[in-house]
């Protein structure tokens, strides 16, 4: 459990990395798309479907930042988990880009996308258990594109999913049963609820249309029955791309950003929190930010919104005026408190850019990655910034400029949407020894059923036949123990939550099994 189950690397063999069973795609290969039936039939019997359960990955311990590894006694302060990008996509909506789905931009359309629903829900259900082996989830964050494309049903299903709605479902225009008689991802389920209060971010899919063009370019489209670049049909077999008239929708509406928030608030007291982060008519000036306690007088979440309103999708942005106006004050006002700081972010911090829909006019104000990075860590009681869209497992260093200002560490996880579809249990520790331990571990979904097991496999189809992007194996990112120094304006925080804390390391115990 320890960890990512070992399918990227056995599932690697695929490539021709040393099984003689497998065909590779060769050079000349046609690559049919992976959610057809052809192109399923095809790679299933060059073997691309194939994973199998492995040994848990090892945890690296890492020292970048400083601090020493002369551990004196140890107690866990938190104990939380990290989801990224969900992705939970209408797959029949009229704006969907099913015709441009290729190697290059294989976002257009992933074969495993109608699973996610019901696959948000067995990762939370996967949580639950690990619970269940030793102590409960303080609370979890969702860094991010946690729907496709802005649509207001994408969201109301990710947030009654997530909230443990009975009859939830993910089918949109009419009711599709694809196979009859057999559970499949159109069906209704009843969800299973994350398993401790969860924290919204927003990403660039949740505001924009499959993430890349603003709403306002599509006004309408959605409305209506055209599948103009390509959408499924599930009337079909095989749920075929479509341009023909398909059935509209009237919840396919677009969303913004105060219109998400006031959706947060509809939701109920447990998991909870009510507004999953945000506080009702949260103002958006600066875009969607808030600041909060998860632990409270120990550790204070800040999210901060960079996303790019110019469209583009590949990179975000944040400005001086979001800058100046929401994280500074709000850095400012943790260090007064004497808090440990973790961000929250959709985008990495090297994931920002300072250009118009990324390759247009210079945006006034717009920071570069290095200044932003300096801005944070001149606060050096910010320790994490959690982050996600890359679709990918890293963990930086982000050092600050001296010894008084260590810098802070990056986590980024990859994504639910697709291989190696996984997410990290989070666990801070002090270790008596004026230095904290930040413990990321990755996750693997259990799988109980025939619906999960495809899920798996079609993702790992997508992944070996080219279609996704390429994922680490570098041990530096996967499973790692994170080691700094404890902020001097903590300490006293950190003394005081030490004393009344656990000495067991979940990490260590629970997740090493």
């Amino acid at each position: 459990m320890h960890l990512r189950c070992g399918s990227v690397v056995c599932a690697l063999l695929a490539l021709g990395c040393g099984s003689e069973s497998i065909n590779p795609v060769g050079e000349n290969d046609t690559l049919l798309a992976c959610f057809s039936p052809e192109g399923e039939e095809d790679y299933t019997a060059r073997g691309f479907d194939r994973y199998q359960l492995g040994a848990g990955q090892a945890r690296v311990q890492r020292t970048d930042l400083g601090g020493t590894t002369d551990f004196g006694d140890r107690k866990s302060l938190t104990y939380f988990v990290h989801v990224s990008d969900p992705q939970l996509a209408d797959d029949e909506s009229p704006i969907r880009f099913g015709n441009l789905d290729n190697p290059v931009f294989g976002g257009g359309l992933r074969p495993q996308e109608a699973y996610v629903g019901q696959m948000i829900s067995t990762f939370n259900r996967t949580l639950a258990r690990i619970e269940g082996l030793g102590r409960e989830f303080d609370f979890g964050v969702v860094t991010g594109d946690c729907i496709d494309s802005a649509q207001y049903n994408e969201l109301r299903w990710f947030i009654d999913i997530m909230d443990g709605k009975s009859g939830s479902e993910t089918d949109s225009g009419e009711d599709n049963d694809p196979v009859e008689g057999v559970e499949d991802p159109k069906d209704p389920f009843d969800a299973i609820a994350f398993p401790a209060p969860w924290y919204f971010v927003f990403g660039n899919h949740d505001l924009q249309v499959v993430g890349t063009s603003i709403t306002a370019d599509a006004a309408g489209v959605e409305l209506g029955s055209v599948g103009v670049l390509g959408t499924r049909d599930y009337r079909l077999w095989g749920a075929p791309i479509t341009n023909q008239p398909i059935p509209p929708d009237p919840d396919r509406r677009f969303v913004d950003r105060d219109q998400i928030v006031t959706e947060l608030q509809n939701s109920p007291e447990l998991p909870g929190p009510v507004g999953h982060g945000f506080e009702a008519g949260a103002d958006t000036t600066f875009g969607a930010n808030y600041a909060v306690d998860v632990v409270p007088g120990v550790l204070r979440l800040i999210s901060i919104d960079t996303n790019d309103d110019t469209g583009g999708g590949g990179f975000g942005m944040f400005t001086q005026e979001r800058l100046d106006g929401f994280l500074i004050p709000a850095l400012e006002q943790a260090q007064a408190d004497g808090v440990l700081v973790m961000l929250a972010s959709h985008h990495p911090s090297d994931g920002i850019d300072t250009r118009e829909a990324e390759n247009g006019d210079p945006v006034e104000g717009a920071l570069e990655p290095a200044e932003l990075q300096a801005a944070i860590t001149a606060y050096p009681n910010v320790v994490m910034a959690l982050v996600g869209h890359t679709h990918n497992n890293r963990v930086r260093a982000i050092a600050g400029a001296d010894a008084e200002h260590p810098g802070y560490w990056e986590v980024n996880t990859s994504a639910i949407a697709d291989w190696p579809t996984q997410v990290r249990i989070v666990e801070i520790v002090d270790n008596g020894n004026d230095t904290i331990s930040l413990f990321a571990t990755l996750v693997d979904h259990d799988e109980d059923n025939c619906l999960e097991r495809r899920f798996r496999r079609l993702s790992a189809i997508d992944y070996l036949a080219g279609w996704s992007g390429q994922v680490s194996t570098d041990p530096n990112n996967l499973n790692v123990e994170l080691v700094m120094p404890i902020p001097p304006s903590a300490r006293a925080a950190i003394a005081t939550a030490a004393a009344a804390a656990p000495s067991v390391i979940e990490s260590e115990t629970t997740l090493a099994q």
